[in-house]
């Protein structure tokens, strides 16, 4: 069975082996049968004509208030019943899962859009992401201060509505932030669990590796 996660820059395929992530610039897309999810608006129309792509954005049973909700955040949340979902991207979602029920959620900027957004108001202020620090105190030097305000104003957050629940953290930096928060786990695989357990209420036959 093969899964398609496609994004606005990348597009995540999983084939019950393992992931691989592509640009979506040039993707060429599998000519046997693939479920996906899609929030990229260049690619709907293509997609719409292929016979062997299943979309499986309506078949998602999820109770929430959400307005607008984009369906790589839901599917990210979907499997799981109680806690904190934080899919770090581009953008960093973070959404609070109650009993199977969503309650609500926020967007804050990614590291990267961070980091860009320092690099426009100065060239001195560009810094190392892949450096760690701590955030129990105060920085002395520039890149620590520019990388402890970026961590900490994402982990604060984060961490203000998670207080004691368990976090689960996706994404391309999820790995990144699960260092400094307590009672956080990272799954790259998040997202296609979502997509498994809303195959299988379908009633097809799913490859149960991930679970």
């Amino acid at each position: 069975m093969l899964l398609l996660d496609i994004g606005n820059t990348n597009v995540k395929s999983y084939d019950s082996n393992f992931v691989r992530r592509d640009s979506v610039k040039g993707f060429i897309f599998p000519k046997e049968k693939f479920y996906f999810i899609n929030v990229n608006p260049s690619c709907e129309t293509y997609l719409a004509k292929l016979v062997q792509a299943i979309d499986l954005s309506s078949f998602f049973s999820f109770k929430t208030a959400y307005k607008g909700m984009g369906i790589d955040r839901l599917a990210a949340c979907y499997s799981i019943s109680d806690g904190i979902v934080v899919d770090a991207g581009s953008a960093v979602t973070v959404d609070v899962m109650s009993k199977g029920i969503h309650k609500g959620g926020f967007i804050m900027s990614g590291l990267s859009a961070y980091k860009d957004s320092f690099a426009n108001i100065s060239s001195k202020l560009i810094y190392d992401l892949e450096k760690e620090i701590t955030l129990e105190k105060l920085p002395l030097n520039t890149n620590d201060a520019l990388l402890y305000a970026t961590l900490k104003s994402i982990v604060l957050m984060i961490e203000n509505s998670a207080k004691d629940l368990p976090i689960f953290m996706t994404g391309g930096d999820g790995n990144v932030l699960c260092k400094y928060l307590k009672h956080c786990s990272y799954d790259e695989m998040l997202v296609f669990k979502g997509m498994q357990k809303v195959i299988k209420e379908m009633g097809e036959h799913v490859n149960d590796s991930l679970t």
